[in-house]
This record gives C-alpha cells, sequence and structure tokens, in this order.
C-alpha cells in the first residue's frame, strides 16, 4: 500500500526561559488544522495517511529512510519556509530545518543573523540532497505550504541569475533530486508568495484553515512547469490538462 506523510509545526513554542511563546504555538495550530484539511482529500486514495508533528529535519529524514522504495505517493510539509530553507527551530537563531544546498544554507544563515545573534543550522538541520528520494513513487506529489518556497529572491529584474550555480529556490532543488532519481513524472508544488491559511478570506473558520490558495508554481524534473492561482487541492485531471506531456 502506497503511503502519504503529511509534516505540520517546526515553529518555536518555548521562549528562552522556558515559557510558552503564543506566536509559535499559534502558527503551529493553524498548521495542524491545515493538515488536517489534506488528511480529508487524500482519504479518498485508500492509501495509509501519516500526520506527524515537525520536531527536525534530521527526524524527517529518518523516518522517511524507514519506508520501502517507490512507496511514497506524497509528502506535504506545513511549516514556515523561504526560497532556500523550510525553517524549522527549537531554540532562537537555531535552525533545524532543511536547506536548499551548501550555498543556500550559507545564504539563508546571513540574511537572517542580525545585531541580536548569528543565525545558524545546527546539526538536526538537514540538505534536501539527504532526503532518500529512492522512497518516493514515480508519481509521487511534493507540496511545501511555507512562504516563498517557489519564490526566486537570487534574479536581477531582468530574470537573469545572479548565482549561476544556484537553483531558484527550495521546490526546485527537490525536483531536480526527484528527477535524479529517475522519478519523472513526480511533480512539486511552493508558493511564490506569502502564504496564509485564510482560504475563505476573512470568512475562514478555524477549521477550514488551508494554505492551497494564492499563487503557486509546479516543477517536473527541475522545470517548471505550471503557474497556478486555482485554489485547494490539484487533481491530476486538472495538472493534465494544463502541464503539457505530464502524465501521472
Amino acid at each position: 500500500m502506497a503511503v502519504r506523510i503529511i509534516y505540520y509545526g517546526g515553529t518555536r513554542e518555548k521562549n528562552k526561559d522556558g515559557s510558552s511563546r503564543r506566536v509559535g504555538i499559534n502558527d503551529n495550530s493553524a498548521f495542524k488544522f491545515a493538515a488536517l484539511n489534506i488528511k480529508a482529500n487524500y482519504q479518498k486514495f485508500n492509501d495509509s495517511i501519516i500526520l506527524k508533528k515537525i520536531t527536525t529535519a534530521r527526524e524527517i529524514v529518518t523516518f522517511l529512510h524507514s519506508q520501502s522504495n517507490s512507496s511514497i505517493a506524497s509528502l506535504d510539509i506545513l511549516s514556515h519556509g523561504s526560497p532556500l530553507s523550510l525553517n524549522f527551530s527549537l531554540k532562537s537563531y537555531e535552525a533545524c530545518g532543511f536547506y536548499s544546498s551548501w550555498i543556500g544554507k550559507k545564504a539563508i544563515e546571513s540574511y537572517y543573523s542580525d545585531d541580536d545573534g548569528d543565525f545558524t543550522f545546527t546539526h538536526q538541520a538537514q540538505s534536501v540532497s539527504d532526503i532518500p528520494w529512492s522512497r518516493f513513487k514515480d508519481n509521487a506529489r511534493i507540496q511545501l505550504h511555507g512562504c516563498l518556497t517557489a519564490s526566486d529572491w537570487f534574479r536581477s529584474p531582468n530574470g537573469k541569475k545572479l548565482f549561476p550555480t544556484l537553483v531558484d529556490n527550495i521546490v526546485q532543488q527537490m525536483s531536480d533530486e526527484l528527477d535524479s532519481a529517475g522519478k519523472k513524472s513526480a511533480i512539486v508544488i511552493g508558493h511564490t508568495t506569502r502564504g496564509n491559511p485564510l482560504i475563505n478570506g476573512s470568512a475562514t473558520t478555524l477549521l477550514q484553515q488551508d494554505y492551497r490558495h494564492g499563487e503557486r508554481k509546479i516543477y517536473n524534473n527541475g522545470d517548471l512547469v505550471l503557474t497556478t492561482k486555482e485554489k485547494g487541492y490539484l487533481p491530476n485531471e486538472l495538472l493534465k490538462q494544463k502541464i503539457k506531456g505530464w502524465a501521472p
């Protein structure tokens, strides 16, 4: 049986003094409600669905390694993000999430460091290349629900890459990795803008929270194949109509 894995959370829930950090608790709560709505969509596939709260990227990699080859049909990660990282943390200025590459890691460490401290990735963080891509099905779907994961900070206004060796974003990097692993029909989806859970605007209830709205980009074999503002789950039937030559 195929498996669908949904991870949510990753935001720090404790202050330095050990007290509760309300903003982190609230963010993780929104991620959980959104994860439950994804789970509800996936129940129609009759696959095994696993819902887990994020601790560290290393834990995610370890869990993915425990799965059988070509068994993971989908992976959703609901967390904060950037074009080059998925942002998990247990302590202030210490990241334990994913980064796109060594260059991406250094770029993010520099970007988030300030007068209050140096931002660093700990040993619990992982590169995208550490993920066991052989565990995914040939037509797997990965979606990153955090802000800006499919954006491109490192292009000039004329569209030219400022760092030619750097991929545009972590979504493209994951798609490259799947391509290298032979998963030719796999797609990776991410946001181009700052995501939020208000899928129905100000009328959104707690139970309706969902990040699957706004502009999203889809990559296949490392190439951008679709930019869409369709809301909610994107069924394969719709994607086949919109992505030339793609078959799940």
